[in-house]
């Protein structure tokens, strides 16, 4: 019964509802990379192609000195990044272990559309800076 719902829920969002498309897909996507640091972490790993944890945090403090990204925070967003299958996690049989994060395609598809966003940002801030900030 459960996987009927799934498919009638898939099928349906997929399609256009009253002549709009279902925004479902998109709003899960948004909810993804609002979540605090997502994108400075596919950004990061899109300039190259595998980190280690240690790596990323480092390249994070360096990158955003005003704000510190906690241990609890990073795992956290890696978690949720490799559960969508943006990144991938490679583990591997050493002492100490040795885990590696690098995007999959899908990430590198996410990353382009992210950059397509920030483009616009920074175009529609010019051309008009309150449409982003609101003048008080």
């Amino acid at each position: 019964m459960s996987e009927k719902i799934s498919e009638t829920r898939n099928s349906n969002c997929l399609k256009e509802q009253n002549g709009y498309p279902c925004l479902i897909p998109a709003q899960r996507v948004l909810n993804l990379i609002s979540k605090k640091w997502s994108i400075q972490l596919i950004h990061l790993l899109h300039n190259r192609k595998k980190f280690r944890y240690n790596e990323i945090k480092e390249r994070l403090q360096k990158g955003w000195k005003k704000e510190k990204i906690s241990d609890a925070t990073l795992s956290a967003r890696l978690a949720d990044l490799t559960k969508e299958k943006i990144f991938s996690r490679e583990v591997y049989p050493e002492l100490p272990p040795k885990v590696e994060y690098s995007l999959t395609e899908k990430g590198e598809s996410l990353s382009k559309a992210i950059k397509y966003l920030v483009d616009w940002t920074i175009e529609a801030c010019h051309k008009e800076s309150d449409y982003i900030y609101p003048k008080e």
